[in-house]
């Protein structure tokens, strides 16, 4: 049942209370003002289908409650937690929800806009140390009692946290949704988120009887967040490539980068105020991210710690002499200067670049806009290479002087040269050798006469190429 506006409902001892106001309706169920009750909200559920488990757990919130009351301020009442003060029924005596004190919303906001100075300064919410310091021991006196009644959120995270602007008190609203403690029966909280998650659940999620170690981390988280500038203890330069890029990576490799020993695989981020914590104050957040759970601080820890530097009587905080709107521990730098400084710094170092590429463009459009046609010059030819001249034939005049010159000389030596040799043959052979040399003669002579008939014109006549 999500009910309307007008509709009738009633409390354990039967009482009819009507419905008025529809103030939200989100996955679960439907918040309500009450005619009757104008100090009281009902939430209806939307389905019967777990109807069943959220009346034995709220039953169990009934018996168990933590001791939270609603705080004097101001001439009002500022309501801690939206813890049911009654179940409600339809009238036929069915379970249909729960009725729970009013909580101003409008008064409050949520952690994680004050995390941010930026942010939290253009909502004009506090910036300074005290003030968060203040929030992280009232967030911490929360949870303590809760756990005291062994009730715990699980999904703890600043966007779930709300805060009272003018008080810094803690407003806890969704309460059905938390791990709460029965009579001998644990009913489980069905969300987590991963960032907030501790090391040894980022894999098989919180298991009953485990949700005070996750409460306790969270915690942790958002209290370093609060001290440190909305900075994430598990934020920081990787020394090398193999730490994980994302939160819940480097959750699981218990790459807390912030200790008093230096991680061999983070670096601390830059703009870091942790070096200029107290010595107690780091020695908490390295016991609460340890890789053994059991070394973490409880909420109650925590409370009195922080509660100590929260009082303005104990003089741990003093204000900054260098800006007045900076607080930091006593004895110790002021991290909010060093941390503007850095900022500055990389401001100015950003801009520079820019100026120096900003000129070099302007440069390069003033050379675009000349319109004076530049003067090209055209070096000299170079003197011409003459290529060397072929080698070819002789010329004619030396042609016919080879052809007849040649001729001649084998004449010669075909008809005046062979008498020497047919005497000396003769001398020799009288015989035949005679008859044989007669024959070679005239057969040389003949030769020479074809080859200068033939021969002769022939080279003469050739034509030079």
């Amino acid at each position: 049942m999500s009910g309307h506006s007008g509709d009738k409902v009633y409390d354990q001892q039967r009482q009819p209370l009507t419905l008025a106001r529809l103030l939200k309706s989100g996955g679960a169920g439907s918040v309500f003002t009450l005619k009757e009750r104008p100090r009281e909200v009902a939430k209806l559920y939307h389905t019967d289908k777990d109807a069943r488990a959220y009346e034995r757990k709220l039953q169990a919130m009934l018996e168990l409650r933590p001791d939270l009351p609603a705080i004097e301020e101001g001439g009002g009442e500022q309501v801690q937690i939206a813890w049911p003060t009654s179940l409600l029924r339809d009238g036929g005596g069915r379970f249909i929800g729960y009725a729970m004190p009013i909580l101003d919303v409008s008064a409050t906001t949520d952690l994680e806009h004050v995390l941010q100075e930026r942010q939290a300064r253009a909502a004009g919410l506090p910036t300074g140390l005290g003030a968060k310091m203040t929030l992280a021991a009232n967030l911490a006196a929360l949870l303590a009692a809760l756990h005291h009644r062994q009730h715990y959120v699980v999904d703890l995270k600043p966007l779930n946290v709300r805060f009272y602007r003018d008080s810094l008190h803690i407003a806890m609203l969704d309460c059905d949704g938390f791990s709460i403690q029965g009579r001998g029966e644990r009913f489980p909280a069905g969300q987590v988120t991963t960032d907030y998650l501790a090391a040894e659940f980022q894999q098989r999620g919180v298991k009953p009887g485990e949700e005070a170690a996750q409460d306790c981390f969270a915690l942790a988280v958002m209290v370093f967040q609060l001290l440190n500038a909305g900075l994430h203890p598990y934020a920081g330069r990787p020394r090398d490539a193999t730490a994980p890029s994302d939160l819940p990576g480097r959750i699981a490799a218990h790459l807390y980068p912030y200790g008093r020993r230096p991680n061999p695989r983070m670096l601390p981020s830059p703009v870091s105020g942790h070096e200029m914590f107290p010595l107690a104050l780091r020695d908490m957040f390295d016991r609460a991210f340890a890789k053994e759970a059991r070394q973490r601080p409880s909420a109650q820890q925590w409370a009195t710690l922080l509660r100590e530097y929260a009082r303005r009587d104990t003089g741990q905080l003093v204000t900054c002499s260098r800006d007045a709107t900076h607080q930091h521990f006593a004895g110790l730098p002021c991290a909010a200067c060093a941390r503007a400084g850095l900022l500055a710094q990389s401001a100015k170092a950003a801009r520079a670049p820019q100026s120096a590429g900003g000129r070099k463009k302007k440069k390069r459009q003033q050379a675009r806009t000349v319109t004076a046609t530049p003067r090209i010059v055209t070096p000299p030819p170079a003197p011409p290479v003459t290529p060397p001249a072929p080698v070819g034939p002789p010329g004619l005049g030396l042609r016919v002087f080879m052809a007849v010159i040649g001729t001649l000389l084998l004449g010669w030596v075909m008809s005046w040269g062979m008498p020497a040799w047919r005497d000396y043959s003769a001398i020799a052979d009288p015989g035949w050798g005679l008859g044989f040399g007669l024959a070679v003669q005239f057969s040389l002579l003949l030769l020479a006469i074809v080859a200068f008939i033939i021969f002769v014109p022939m080279v003469i006549l050739s034509k030079r190429p």
